[in-house]
């Protein structure tokens, strides 16, 4: 564990953390408020043993400071020369997990930061698993993409960036021509294999951090492009059509090309979507449209 020390003492600075070091965890000093939000915003910390009274913000209104602000919940245990109930009562209030009277008993402190390191330990498996389950329920488990359900709350997110940072966002809709024909002539394994290498290609196209390969469902994926005008949105339909060609993935019952292709439909927030779903809806015509003039091509919405 990484445990912060913040007292405005430092000889009970230097002593709490020799307790800390003895018992084999890593004691991070703080003399006050500002100095231990530097170290929170800088540092995985995971406990805090917090005194009550320093100048400036006081320890129960740095607890609640870092209760408003953190989102990880990090056990702050206070140290106090008062050992009345009530101080008790305050520290909990504003959002404290223990109390301790001055002078700190070695002993009692040790056994306290022991119990709060099973506490941490427990709390690290369990983030863990939620983290492992959210990923399965935001997986598509054929391609190993996100799926719909991720494609709406990341594209919810993005629009509200998107007009908070007053910049474009770009969804490309992705239909593979004639994917019926496909599974039916080349059989359902088989189209499952094509969907992944399908899903791969278009991953590997994607050059930024932020831009993300998506499955809607069958053989219709979404593309989402933060900060990406029409202008770069069409590039990266261009490079997903080049590709295709490229790779000539057989496609011999496909009435377009011999190999396998795909209709694009294409919309940007400035072509007047009021939010993230009509965007996509926007999407979802263009890729009509697409499909109606010949498929094997990228059509740009218009309102």
């Amino acid at each position: 564990m990484q445990i912060l020390v913040v007292d405005d003492s430092k000889f009970i600075r230097e002593m709490v953390s020799a307790i800390i070091l003895d018992e084999g965890y890593l004691p991070y000093k703080a003399e006050g408020a500002q100095e231990a939000l530097g170290v929170l915003n800088e540092t995985d910390i995971d406990l805090i043993l917090m005194d009550v009274e320093m100048p400036g913000l006081n320890g129960f209104e740095l607890t609640r400071k870092i209760r408003e602000t953190l989102k990880e919940w990090i056990p702050i245990i206070f140290l106090s020369g008062q050992n009345d109930d009530s101080y008790l009562s305050r520290g909990i209030d504003a959002g404290g997990d223990d109390y301790l009277s001055k002078p700190v008993n070695s002993i009692v402190l040790s056994a306290k930061i022991r119990a709060m390191s099973r506490i941490a330990k427990m709390k690290a498996e369990l983030d863990e698993a939620n983290h492992k389950l959210l990923k399965l329920t935001h997986l598509d488990p054929l391609t190993e993409i996100i799926n719909r359900r991720g494609l709406n709350e990341s594209l919810a997110r993005f629009w509200r960036m998107s007009l908070r940072e007053k910049k474009e966002l770009s969804v490309a809709f992705i239909d593979i021509d004639h994917f019926k024909l496909y599974n039916d002539n080349y059989g359902h394994q088989q189209g499952d294999n094509c969907l992944r290498q399908f899903s791969k290609l278009i991953e590997k196209l994607l050059l930024r951090p932020l831009d993300m390969i998506t499955r809607f469902g069958g053989e219709e994926f979404v593309v989402v492009l933060p900060e990406t005008s029409q202008n770069g949105a069409i590039a990266v339909c261009e490079r997903i059509i080049t590709a295709l060609a490229y790779e000539s993935i057989e496609h011999s019952y496909s009435e377009t090309k011999p190999y396998l292709t795909a209709s694009l439909g294409i919309a940007t927030n400035s072509d007047g979507a009021d939010d993230a779903e009509q965007l996509l809806q926007q999407a979802d015509i263009a890729v009509y449209q697409a499909k109606r003039s010949g498929r094997n091509k990228w059509v740009s919405f218009t309102h």
